[in-house]
């Protein structure tokens, strides 16, 4: 959002329900964020060329509901939209954040309750939908799930996530690895 594009913003008195701001390529994040705090929204997300850490702490930090990476699939992007309007949060840059940067839990303890176990019905093979009707959540939130695990477990697909985190986790158990 650029200072004259926000004045021209229609003002009724009643906050917005999601206001989205487009962090352009080397814009000042610091700024843009700051200066979308005046516009009255309920929520906020933030758009970026590329997943960013550091971009994704300031907005969390000023109250934003997401960073949505101007890379991600249109399907991620309307359900993270989704998300967020429901109540949610979307930072999947956090999943890629150094060890240290979020404290030293390994990838599966990073995954929420309800990733664990949609990971868990990917393990058996389950599709989307499937795993969709399963745990009566939408198609487009189990896409949103799998992104994250696929995130957090460094994977290109579906099985190599499984892999790595539940059959390399177990065996790290059963030999008393960290």
């Amino acid at each position: 959002m650029t200072a004259s594009a926000a004045d021209e913003l229609p003002r009724d008195g009643r906050p917005y329900d999601l206001l989205v701001v487009d962090l352009p390529h080397g814009a000042a994040p610091q700024s843009v964020l700051a200066q979308s705090l005046s516009t009255p929204a309920a929520r906020r997300l933030v758009t970026t060329p590329a997943p960013d850490t550091a971009i994704a702490r300031m907005a969390f930090g000023l109250g934003f509901k997401a960073l949505l990476p101007k890379t991600s699939q249109p399907e991620l992007m309307a359900a993270a939209l989704r998300l967020v309007l429901a109540g949610g949060e979307y930072f999947p840059c956090f999943d890629e954040a150094e060890p240290g940067e979020l404290g030293a839990r390994g990838p599966l303890e990073r995954l929420s309750r309800r990733q664990r176990e949609v990971l868990e019905q990917m393990q058996r093979g389950r599709t989307n939908k499937e795993i969709a009707k399963l745990l009566g959540i939408s198609v487009a939130t189990v896409k949103l799930h799998v992104q994250a695990i696929l995130s957090a477990a460094g994977a290109r697909n579906r099985t190599e996530a499984v892999s790595l985190l539940l059959h390399d986790g177990e065996r790290q158990t059963a030999t008393g690895e960290e």
